[in-house]
């Protein structure tokens, strides 16, 4: 299955620093065991595939902003990441830190994390 990333996400992969990565999944389609072909340009005439992986699982992943606080609560198989460590999902999901991360997950959210190496939250 594809996995399409905007281009500042392939040399993080092929580096080993980007590990995961967060997807909507509303058709559950992301399972262990699923043949993953990265690419960048999906669907147009740019499509450069960089690399293969398998998924070897996935997480749920919640992120839930609050009215009343700029800084989302965010759970991964129900469990609050701030135990965790928020940096080390933000960094492993290819962002420089946890800013970067919550500007790009800047609403509510609910999906997966679609793994590619054995670490698990």
């Amino acid at each position: 299955m594809i996995l399409g990333f905007k281009p500042q996400f392939p040399e993080l992969i092929l580096k080993g620093t980007k590990i995961h990565t967060i997807r909507e999944d509303p058709h559950n389609r992301w399972k262990e065991g699923n043949k993953i072909h990265f690419a960048t340009g999906v669907r147009t005439k740019n499509y450069n595939q960089f690399g293969e992986g398998i998924c070897t699982g996935t997480q749920k992943i919640v992120i839930k902003y609050r009215k009343t606080m700029d800084l989302p609560d965010i759970y991964i198989d129900g469990m609050d990441v701030w135990e965790t460590g928020i940096t080390t999902l933000a960094r492993n999901d290819g962002f420089e830190n946890f800013m970067d991360f919550i500007k790009w997950f800047n609403k509510d959210f609910e999906g997966k994390i679609i793994h590619w190496t054995d670490l698990k939250y």
